[in-house]
């Protein structure tokens, strides 16, 4: 949104300020480290979760056997095993 037609405050240079360009190169970089951190947790974060359910396994059950499912509220993964019991990660 442009906020070209307020008009500048009394004291104010209207060409003070960072440059449109400067901006758009925050904005992009902003951009970028946040897809950064969301391809990250995807990659690495939600492995973590899953390895912690065939690492927490009861006796008797295999690793092929363990399910991890994601669980919305509140976010996570939940473990399934053969028995049914679902258990918290």
């Amino acid at each position: 949104m442009s906020w070209d037609w307020v008009p500048a405050r009394p004291g104010e240079d209207p060409r003070d300020g960072p440059s449109p360009a400067l901006r758009r190169v925050v904005t992009v970089l902003v951009v970028l480290v946040t897809a950064v951190f969301v391809v990250y947790y995807a990659t690495i974060g939600l492995g973590q979760g899953e390895d912690r359910c065939v690492a927490e396994r009861p006796q008797g059950v295999s690793a092929g056997q363990v399910e991890a499912r994601w669980r919305w509220w509140p976010p996570g993964t939940a473990c399934v095993y053969p028995t049914g019991d679902v258990t918290r990660a």
